[in-house]
């Protein structure tokens, strides 16, 4: 016993320690730094189960079962970004953790405040897959009147709720309810956060000017040197600055936030290529010829995906470049590319006609 109650400690610690460094990680959350994140939670997710299987005593089984129930809602909230995916896996834990709230509730236990039981049912319940009742789950935490001294739980449950609501496509409904969530940021990096999420739902009901307003607001505030930091809405905060800037052909300041991303992400992501190939049609459009090869080819090379549209897309761009240049030696292999792919491509007729006008 007194072994378990040591490895128990060991992996609460390890648990701590790592939650720890998720929230006080200073700029961008790389895509491998946050699998490497995923799978240390993960490990620590089976060594606690098997753990819950020795245990006997209940006190011991309850510590475990709220540690399980902490690492689901911290890769929830700080690396799945408020997606889930209720994989096989994901749905057994959330019926362990179902049946241990409802037994809770059963024997009249204070391990769990009454807030706290709704919250982590709605948790449980959106891991398995039941929306429906995650969403009744997430109502009754937001309408509680019980005390939430930090706001941290009404915070992610609005913030979950309109999420929910995006997803369904309902914007107006989703953007409320972030701004909802507003009143319980405990920081400027959760406040950004909560702003960037409403902005999203502004710029899907094609109010672009408060996008744009929100999405600037957000970006004031986030601080890559403070807790909670989320760079995943921050670099979406600056591709959708770019991206509108740049539908109202206000190329600088969309030229601006595109470098900032190309600054800020790994060169592997597939945002440091979207940020290069908007980058080179702005140089194109300003008639900056030399520096949009340079940067089309850049984004050519950082590509790591499979072929698709928008590699496609590059391939065209830098074949226009090229002929503005009248160098038809290095546009005809792109045009080649392109007329040779299996991508579906509107533009395709477009390039076979000028490889057909060049050959």
């Amino acid at each position: 016993m007194a072994d378990l109650h040591g490895r128990l400690k060991e992996f609460i610690d390890e648990r701590v320690a790592l939650e720890t460094r998720l929230q006080n990680e200073h700029g961008e959350l790389s895509d491998s730094a946050a699998r490497k994140y995923d799978d240390q939670y993960a490990a620590i997710q089976r060594k606690l189960a098997g753990l819950f299987r020795e245990g006997s005593d209940d006190a011991s089984r309850i510590t475990i079962m709220l540690e399980m129930m902490r690492i689901l809602e911290n890769r929830l909230v700080y690396l799945q970004n408020f997606t889930v995916d209720p994989s096989s896996d994901n749905r057994i834990l959330a019926q362990l953790v179902t049946k241990f709230i409802d037994q809770l509730s059963s024997d009249r236990s204070t391990v769990l405040t009454t807030l706290e039981a709704i919250y982590y049912r709605a948790v449980a319940s959106l891991y398995s897959g039941d929306l429906a009742k995650a969403r009744d789950g997430f109502r009754e935490a937001c309408e509680s009147e019980e005390s939430d001294e930090a706001n941290d739980i009404k915070y992610k449950s609005y913030v979950m709720l309109g999420h929910l609501s995006h997803e369904e496509h309902d914007y107006a409904k989703a953007k409320s309810l972030h701004d909802q969530s507003l009143r319980y940021s405990q920081n400027n990096n959760v406040t950004a956060q909560a702003l960037a999420l409403k902005a999203l739902n502004s710029y899907a009901l094609q109010d672009h000017d408060e996008a744009l307003r929100l999405f600037e607001e957000a970006l004031r505030l986030f601080n890559v040197d403070q807790p909670f930091f989320n760079s995943y809405f921050y670099r979406n905060a600056l591709l959708f600055c770019g991206a509108i800037y740049f539908d109202r052909r206000q190329y600088e300041q969309a030229e601006t936030y595109y470098k900032r991303v190309v600054d800020t992400v790994e060169q592997s992501s597939y945002d440091y290529f979207d940020a290069l190939s908007h980058l080179g049609r702005i140089q194109y459009t300003q008639s900056r010829y030399d520096d949009a090869i340079v940067t089309f080819e850049k984004a050519v090379q950082s590509h790591k995906f499979n072929e698709n549209e928008y590699i496609i897309d590059t391939y065209f761009w830098l074949a226009r470049t090229h002929l503005k240049k009248n160098d038809v030696p290095k546009a005809k292999p792109y045009l080649e590319k392109i007329a040779a792919s299996d991508v579906r491509y509107e533009k395709r007729p477009q390039a076979v006609e000028l490889l057909r006008k060049v050959s």
